[in-house]
């Protein structure tokens, strides 16, 4: 399958902070990996973690599950925007996009275009930019036909 990048959009839902958005209530093991599923805070999510994503533009927590189990979308990178103001949702999506595409193929093993993997992202909002000093921007992937990942999807040539 072949797509071009140029056609490629990043999901951006916007992250809040609120009660359980720093809250982990899922069991991990010694490196750090899920081992029984629970909830998941938007800004305890590690890189490797697989999830199940909530309805909705807006996301405080989230199902973290082990990768063994269907679940929605695994987090294969993440990183901080440098700028001081908030630059605009648009900026903020643009760098979704390069961001998450440059992490891309290192992850999964082939290159975007020709995976059938889509990226998602988490991006910050104005109010968790301005309120609580939030620059994440956190890359996932998930199934292009939308159906559940099984197994982790790093080095999977998907």
């Amino acid at each position: 399958m072949k797509r071009l990048i140029a056609g490629a959009v990043v999901a951006g839902v916007a992250v809040f902070a609120g009660v359980g958005a720093f809250q982990d209530d899922t069991v991990r093991d010694s490196t750090g990996a899920i081992v029984e599923s629970g909830g998941l805070g938007a800004f305890v999510i590690e890189s490797g973690d697989c999830l199940n994503l909530p309805d909705g533009d807006l996301v405080q927590s989230v199902e973290g599950l082990p990768c063994s189990q269907a679940h929605d979308a695994e987090v294969y990178g993440m990183f901080d925007m440098v700028q001081n103001a908030y630059p605009g949702a648009s900026e903020i999506e643009n760098a979704a996009v390069d961001g998450c595409l440059t992490r891309f193929h290192p992850f999964v093993g082939l290159a975007y275009e020709y995976s059938e993997l889509e990226i998602f992202g988490l991006e910050p909002t104005e109010e968790s930019w301005n309120e609580i000093d939030d620059r994440e921007i956190t890359c996932m992937v998930v199934a292009l036909d939308g159906s559940k990942l099984t197994g982790s999807m790093r080095g999977s040539s998907r």
